[in-house]
């Protein structure tokens, strides 16, 4: 058994099952309709689904929203826009979103595919909120370690077009095929869920930016204090022209991989596909099952640990941060160099944090190459450099844009 081959191919195999083919069958089961179909294609996944969507709906009209670099093949309007911190791009997105939505008629219907990143690629503040203050509160929400989900409750209050609120502002029948990148699936925080309704509220809002006492809060109050900025309720009517389906999650995505190494072979223990909190602290608890199992298990084939979810790392140090690199980073410190254990931990859209990379790869060597090129793991922690610690020794894992984004992958192999 290779274990660096076994756990690339794991991965691969968790990326490929939430890749843009898995909307084919669900376009092309669409009725026709008296009017339209226009197609609003957003985040991570786009540049990969839009050319299947018009594909399948050859008569349809679209819009693609999608992080800068990434290259598509469509003749559907594009507009490219920054992740994770919103730029000019990402107001434009959304201010052409949200004026499409409202083109549209009651015979008309609104195909909508969103993917992960599209908060960050399709985001304009409410009326009268100053853009720097909204792009303040997103920037120190990213920092402060919040996760996925609290920092999803703030931008749903503050955004011209999520929580629901693109829903309301069209007429049309509204189709969502959704890929999940958030603990527990929850349609309202993929991308901040623009087309579903919201269950959380300003309260909650508020209640995160006390949490985590982010500077400045106190000139959201405008917005956050008034009701009538709030997002539509639950059961506002139009929801009743919503259809939701999740087409691709981080559960499938380790089913697949779990098929890879099982068929090699190899036992798995699937841990959760939600899995939050401190990169570094869930890394080492993570290391201690992991050692645990190899000096006691008794094992007569190799056992891997398979989790999804998205950890949080909190950016204080002069480094990128990227919470998949440093939970690599902090479980080869746990795992000090232990015989018979490798893993991989990456994210599935093939960025990393702020930086271009999944993740890493380490096994039983890793920490003596290190050693010998004069890096220390436990300094890189401190700044939050794992990506230039792994970088250095070439065990960084550099995809590129996976064209899908199901969270975080993270596979520890243990042989007996």
């Amino acid at each position: 058994m290779n274990p660096k081959a076994l756990l690339h191919q794991a991965f691969e195999a968790a990326v490929d099952a939430a890749k843009a083919h898995v909307l084919i069958p669900h376009l092309e089961a669409l009725p026709p309709v008296e009017g339209q179909t226009v197609v609003l294609v957003v985040g991570k996944a786009a540049s990969a689904q839009a050319p299947v969507a018009q594909a399948c709906l050859p008569h349809a009209t679209g819009l693609v929203i999608m992080p800068h670099g990434h290259s598509v093949n469509t003749t559907f309007e594009v507009i490219e826009a920054a992740h994770p911190v919103p730029d000019a791009g990402s107001v434009r997105a959304a201010e052409r979103a949200f004026a499409l939505a409202q083109s549209l008629g009651p015979a008309d219907r609104l195909v909508c595919l969103i993917s992960g990143g599209g908060s960050a690629l399709m985001s304009a503040p409410l009326p009268g909120m100053p853009l720097a203050l909204k792009l303040d509160m997103h920037q120190a929400l990213l920092a402060s370690g919040a996760t996925i989900s609290e920092l999803n409750t703030v931008r749903k209050q503050l955004s011209l077009v999520k929580g629901g609120r693109l829903a309301a502002a069209t007429q049309a029948q509204v189709v969502n095929f959704l890929i999940s990148d958030v603990p527990g699936d929850r349609a309202e925080f993929i991308a901040s869920g623009p087309t579903v309704p919201a269950h959380t509220t300003q309260a909650d809002a508020w209640s995160v930016l006390e949490r985590h006492q982010i500077p400045g809060r106190e000139a959201l109050e405008p917005w956050l204090a008034d009701s009538s900025w709030a997002t539509p309720a639950p059961d506002d009517a139009c929801f009743d022209r919503v259809h939701t389906t999740l087409v691709a999650a981080p559960s499938q995505s380790l089913k697949a991989a779990q098929a890879v190494l099982e068929a090699a072979g190899v036992e798995c223990w699937v841990l959760g596909d939600s899995i939050e909190g401190d990169s570094e602290t869930v890394a080492r608890v993570m290391a201690e099952t992991a050692l645990w199992q190899r000096r006691h298990g008794q094992r007569t084939r190799p056992l891997c640990l398979l989790s999804g979810g998205e950890t949080t790392v909190k950016v204080s140090g002069e480094g990128l941060g990227g919470p998949n690199a440093h939970f690599a980073l902090a479980l080869l410190d746990a795992l000090a160099g232990e015989d018979g254990v490798s893993a991989i931990v990456c994210d599935t859209d093939g960025v990393d944090g702020g930086a271009q990379i999944a993740g890493a790869y380490l096994d039983s060597r890793t920490l003596d190459v290190a050693q010998r090129a004069g890096l220390s793991v436990s300094d890189a922690l401190v700044r939050q450099d794992a990506h230039g610690f792994f970088s250095a020794i070439d065990h960084s894992v550099i995809p590129g844009p996976t064209g899908t984004n199901v969270n975080d992958f993270r596979a520890i192999l243990i042989e007996p």
